[in-house]
């Protein structure tokens, strides 16, 4: 037999194989609920086994024709959950033909038409995105992996793994982003303290304080230059993490080779992790801290990786150098942890440069700047390393800071235990309703009222499309203010030189009050289109949680859009210094008014549309981010809710009652350990 006869039995085995395949796949899509059905679903479940059964022993007999030719055997193109992801990605793009926008170029719609078929993509956009972030998470056996490694460790375990077994015998799928989200939460049980800063700020020099030894390198030029992780350990030494080779474990001795911008100049060695533990008292109540690259160094690439560390943060620590001024990058960092979801906490460091009378009035100054710039003032307190000042270091962590994490901790287990009892409440209604029981010491609502707290669930993702494009609208909006911010100014210019006042750069002064002005109430537009979704969107839970006839107290609420970015017009208008020739200020108003504007448009033009765009930008980021919060916020409480009604719509008596019984019987039992606080 040549090499032809085999390639030809090659192929013809392999479309026998292709054949199995479709006949296989037919009798499965049979009987999925599909709107689109190709087949009736006519063979009986004993039917397909069997069938099944004859398939296999086809494709053995083709496995062993393989093996007796020594034929070779194709290797698979790609995973499952690879091409599964393919498919979902080409959905995904069908459904953006499908717009209105799209549409239009078959024909005029009306506004109802435009409405209902814009609906339609985004629920459809919403189930396949939910669909492809658990496809992306990969396999769920972790799920049990993970918690068996915490059964021993938690209490809340038992639950959790009870309920990771009923949602997947019983194909709850829709509370599998909430367990894992649990999850998530119970494995991480350390306190995260991130250390922030402007370079030589004194970051390192407090953390070993803290530690009682001289474990991270210290300078005066940028040395950190990738965030390092300071936590117990029984022996001292540092673990590295590469992007492209194994971790490397080495002494302390050697961590500035791999931590610090002189041996590691713009992280040219690839560390993504640096792990150092130290056995120091006060690191054995779990916390860990965070050294950050300095913002503002050098180390542009520092910068990235500290603000890319945001969102893990549980406290942030940001340090003002007493012997420098406060910086638009010091509130905008305070202002990013709060958008985070982290605490902040400010700390004037190296206080031991300013006399005693001196720090109080300094103090004083950063928190009122902090109140006045972001509206809110982050507690403060003055430390210093150096010499008897070195005990203001010790008295904030023994009187604030340790308190503070006591009571973190037990919020903490608190509130993870009452979500855990939720997620129990949510599983244990869908079983009732699909048991066609009614919810205990409740009042079953009628069919109508549980129809329309569906709709208004499914209609929720319309709802956050159409306020995204009418907040990217405002933002586009932003850079033709030009105009009108000239316009603006040129009226404050005029009211300066009537006025006769000669302070210095006072023109300048009014410019940037009235720019940030009228920018502030284009952005706060902004922010009313996302208070207004916000509400919709709770008004939406509120509407499903009464069709359960499940009390809206002590529910949490959805996240405020906060944090926009902080407009800073010295740098829009810094060239800009209008000044009247002698006796102008004589001229009519509409004259004065015009050579003000003309003064404006020639100096402050270019430099105004450039601030713009840079501010559109920020603030498009912004949005994005915002937006996505509040989605994924509205969709962690929407989908037991969901799940429930529709049990509900849906509830049937099945061959699966028995299992469905006895496994509400045990969450029941579970009850107590779930309401545990």
């Amino acid at each position: 037999m040549n090499e032809n006869h085999k390639r030809c039995l090659l192929a013809a085995l392999c479309h026998v194989d292709n054949l199995l395949g479709e006949a296989g796949h037919v009798l499965a899509v049979a009987g999925a609920a599909s709107p689109f059905a190709q087949y009736m679903p006519d063979a009986s479940p004993v039917q397909r086994r069997v069938i099944d059964d004859y398939i296999g022993g086809v494709r053995a007999v083709l496995g062993r024709v393989l093996t007796d030719l020594d034929l070779p055997r194709p290797a698979p193109a790609c995973g499952t959950l690879w091409a599964a992801q393919a498919r979902i990605t080409s959905a995904q793009i069908a459904v953006a033909e499908i717009t209105a926008k799209k549409l239009l170029g078959y024909g005029s719609l009306s506004d109802a038409d435009i409405k209902a078929i814009d609906d339609i993509a985004a629920e459809l956009n919403a189930a396949l995105a939910r669909l492809m972030s658990y496809l992306v998470q990969g396999s769920d056996a972790d799920l049990a992996a993970r918690l068996q490694e915490l059964e021993q460790t938690r209490d809340e375990v038992p639950l959790l793994r009870e309920l990771e077994r009923i949602v997947t015998a019983h194909g709850l799928v829709a509370l599998r982003g909430t367990l894992r989200m649990l999850l998530d939460r119970l494995e991480h049980d350390r306190f995260e303290i991130g250390v922030f800063g402007r370079t030589s700020c004194g970051k390192s020099s407090l953390l070993n304080r803290l530690l009682g030894a001289l474990i991270l390198p210290v300078g005066v030029t940028p040395v950190t230059a990738v965030p390092t992780r300071v936590q117990f350990g029984e022996v001292s030494r540092a673990t590295i993490e590469f992007a492209q080779r194994p971790p490397l474990v080495v002494a302390l001795a050697r961590l500035a080779e791999f931590s610090t911008e002189q041996q590691n100049p713009a992280n040219g060695k690839h560390v993504t992790r640096v792990v150092v533990e130290v056995p120091a008292a006060r690191l054995r109540e779990g916390v860990t801290w965070v050294d950050t690259p300095g913002l503002g160094s050098l180390a542009g690439s520092g910068a990235a990786e500290t603000t890319a560390y945001l969102p893990r943060c549980d406290l942030g620590l940001v340090l003002i150098d007493a012997g420098s001024a406060l910086t638009q990058e010091d509130l905008v960092l305070v202002q990013m942890l709060l958008r985070s979801g982290a605490q902040a906490m400010v700390l004037v460091s190296k206080v031991d440069l300013l006399r005693p009378e001196d720090r109080r009035r300094f103090v004083d100054y950063v928190s009122e700047q902090f109140a006045l710039q972001l509206g809110v003032a982050p507690p403060l307190y003055p430390v210093s390393v150096v010499g008897t000042d070195a005990s203001l270091c010790d008295e904030w962590f023994e009187q604030a800071l340790q308190p503070l994490l006591e009571r973190h901790r037990e919020q903490a287990a608190i509130s993870l235990k009452r979500k855990i009892g939720l997620l129990r409440d949510a599983v244990a209604g869908t079983l009732e309703a699909r048991l066609k029981r009614p919810l205990p010491e409740t009042v079953s609502p009628s069919e109508q009222i549980v129809e329309s707290a569906i709709i208004a669930l499914r209609k929720a993702e319309a709802l956050c499309a159409a306020a995204e494009h009418a907040a990217d609208d405002l933002v586009d909006e932003l850079p033709r203010l030009r105009e009108a911010l000239i316009d603006a100014a040129a009226i404050e210019v005029v009211a300066v030189w009537q006025s006769k006042r000669t302070a210095p750069n006072l023109a300048t002064e009014k410019c940037g009050a009235a720019v940030k002005r009228t920018i502030s109430m284009h952005t706060a537009k902004v922010l009313h289109v996302l208070e207004v979704l916000r509400r919709q969107l709770e008004e939406t839970l509120r509407q499903g949680r009464q069709a359960l006839a499940v009390s809206d107290i002590g529910a949490e609420p959805l996240p405020k859009a906060s944090g926009a970015p902080l407009l800073n017009t010295m740098s829009a208008i810094w060239q800009m210094n209008p000044r009247p020739a002698n006796l102008l200020w004589m001229l009519p108003a509409p004259l004065l008014l015009y050579i003000a504007r003309t003064q404006l448009q020639g100096r402050w033009r270019s430099s105004l549309e450039e601030y713009l765009n840079e501010y559109s930008q920020r603030l498009r980021q912004w949005l994005r981010k915002a937006i996505a919060e509040l989605k994924e916020s509205f969709r962690a409480h929407a989908a037991p809710v969901m799940t429930q009604l529709e049990a509900r719509t849906s509830a049937r008596g099945d061959g699966n009652s028995a299992a469905m019984q006895a496994d509400l019987n045990r969450l029941r039992e579970c009850e107590p350990a779930a309401n545990a606080t």
